[in-house]
């Protein structure tokens, strides 16, 4: 994590005006704080999965996915009014401690009628959340479900099992911008900067691309539901998956994935294995090096590309 440089007299000033800025932050937080926080920032860095949605031209895998993860008892009115002001949503699925664990950040302008969802007593109750001295917000929580919905920013809502460690991260996004505005671009902190420099959230937080992005840390579980088949796990040790599903004008999703292995023995058996298991499609299994294989053209429907992630 990058430090402030030690300059007495500045820090001293420099924190009396913070102080006062993040008061400011915690009253307008409530309304929607004008700070812009990266979405995809507010996920935790250690999540199983990573997927990256660009809703204009998935609007149905979005809304669909939506719909399953905050509760099916919410109307599709409801769901088509956030999804309509949101552009990219996030999502990061589970950790080693909590398999079931769910974090969407949705990045866009959120629109007067997705504001006016949230506060429908249908699904949601309501409830102020203070995560610390400077962040305090309305959080909205589905009656059914259990899940958290907030929107503690206007170019951003966040929806979680538990939103509380989300919230924590946009406030300290939006404290270090704040700061670093005051030190003239001099932060003190860069959330985890590892994290930053990793292949996942360089691949999966790309808001230039127009496909849905995927990136598993723990991914046998997803190839057994791509293939309908079990895998040798002495054969697929894997350290990440990497997946790209662009839409067909079918309506299909067409996925190429790249597969990183351990060890790179495995290489040639996982090759064979796949050629055999997906002989009858139009997809090609491609060795690139003694430690990666890339699997490209898998065409699949929107309910296997849900069943593939688990969501059902």
């Amino acid at each position: 994590m990058k430090r402030i440089n030690s300059f007495v007299f500045a820090a001293i000033a420099a924190l009396a005006v913070f102080a006062s800025a993040s008061a400011f932050v915690s009253c307008a937080s409530v309304m929607g704080s004008k700070v812009n926080v990266n979405a995809f920032d507010t996920l935790d860095s250690d999540s199983l999965v990573y997927m990256s949605i660009p809703v204009g031209v998935h609007s149905e895998f979005t809304n669909s996915l939506l719909k399953k993860m905050i509760g099916s008892d919410v109307s599709d009115k409801y769901i088509k009014n956030v999804t309509d002001s949101i552009e990219r949503v996030y999502i990061g699925l589970g950790s080693a401690s909590n398999k079931n664990r769910v974090q969407i950040a949705c990045d866009g302008t959120v629109s007067t009628a997705s504001k006016l969802a949230l506060s429908s007593t249908d699904y949601f109750t309501k409830k102020i959340q203070n995560v610390n001295a400077a962040g305090i917000y309305q959080v909205y929580t589905e009656k059914q479900s259990g899940i958290q919905i907030c929107n503690p920013g206007s170019n951003l809502i966040l929806i979680a099992s538990d939103i509380v460690p989300q919230l924590k991260k946009y406030d300290s996004e939006a404290n270090s911008q704040i700061l670093s505005d005051i030190l003239s671009g001099v932060s003190n902190n860069s959330n985890e900067a590892d994290w930053k420099d990793s292949e996942a959230y360089k691949f999966v937080g790309d808001s230039s691309v127009n496909t849905v992005r995927l990136y598993m840390n723990k991914p046998l579980s997803f190839i057994t539901n791509l293939l309908g088949t079990s895998l040798s796990s002495s054969i697929f040790q894997l350290n990440f998956i990497e997946g790209e599903f662009t839409k067909l004008a079918s309506g299909k999703y067409s996925v190429d994935l790249n597969m990183e292995f351990s060890k790179d023995n495995l290489i040639a058996k996982a090759v064979a294995f796949l050629k055999v298991a997906l002989l009858m499609t139009d997809s090609k299994v491609t060795m690139v090096d003694d430690h990666h294989l890339s699997v490209t053209g898998i065409q699949v429907s929107l309910s296997q590309m849900q069943n593939m992630l688990g969501i059902r």
